[in-house]
């Protein structure tokens, strides 16, 4: 799931764990709420340090899952409330089919080695009517193409993908939903398993 940027990073990224602001919470909160209620279960796939599950847990109040296959990130991640963390891959999740009632993936699914397989697995760890939320930076902005450039030559997949790109692999998994972008850079997805698209509390 994640090269070996993440090993020297991890202590990094651990400090800076704060720039999920409350607002930030807040506003993936209100996207997620139509798909997780109160003692549900969320995934939150990718999320190293589990800085922003810790906030989500507490205000979905919901179970949150993170995986992870960095073990310098999830060390981090151990003991935080509502807050299991695991190591494994986004291709292959030591999960049973219909474990969540969404999945989360933020700035991390460009990571990933293998799209296909990892949207394929996404699907089916998550219920029918379930919830696919993923933030991506958006590769038609030149400052991304750029990020990209420099993740590539750190060893990382750098599968960055534009908003229809990205419908389209999730379509083809069985995951109707639709990107908006969100700020300059970046963009928000937000689907249903084998349904039509509901936007939650997204921000038009």
């Amino acid at each position: 799931m994640a090269g070996g940027m993440f090993r020297w990073a991890a202590p990094v990224f651990a400090r800076v764990g704060s720039r999920w602001s409350l607002g930030d919470a807040d506003a993936l909160a209100r996207i997620l709420e139509p798909y997780v209620p109160a003692g549900g279960r969320l995934l939150d796939l990718g999320g190293g340090t589990g800085a922003l599950a810790a906030r989500l847990a507490e205000r979905l109040r919901a179970a949150v899952t993170v995986l992870d296959a960095s073990p310098h990130m999830l060390r981090h991640a151990e003991g935080l409330p509502g807050v299991t963390p695991m190591g494994g891959d986004a291709e292959a999740m030591p999960f049973d089919d219909d474990a969540f009632d969404a999945v989360l993936v933020s700035d991390a699914f460009h990571h990933f080695g293998a799209p296909p397989a990892a949207a394929r697995e996404m699907a089916r760890v998550v219920r029918p009517g379930g919830g696919v939320v993923v933030l991506e930076p958006d590769p038609a902005i030149w400052v991304v193409r750029l990020v990209a450039a420099a993740e590539c030559l750190a060893g990382e997949p750098g599968h960055f993908m534009k908003p229809q790109v990205f419908e389209e692999l999730m379509r083809d998994v069985g995951v109707e939903g639709r990107a908006r972008h969100q700020g300059q850079a970046s963009y928000v997805y937000v689907g249903t398993v084998g349904g039509a698209p509901a936007m939650g509390g997204a921000d038009s």
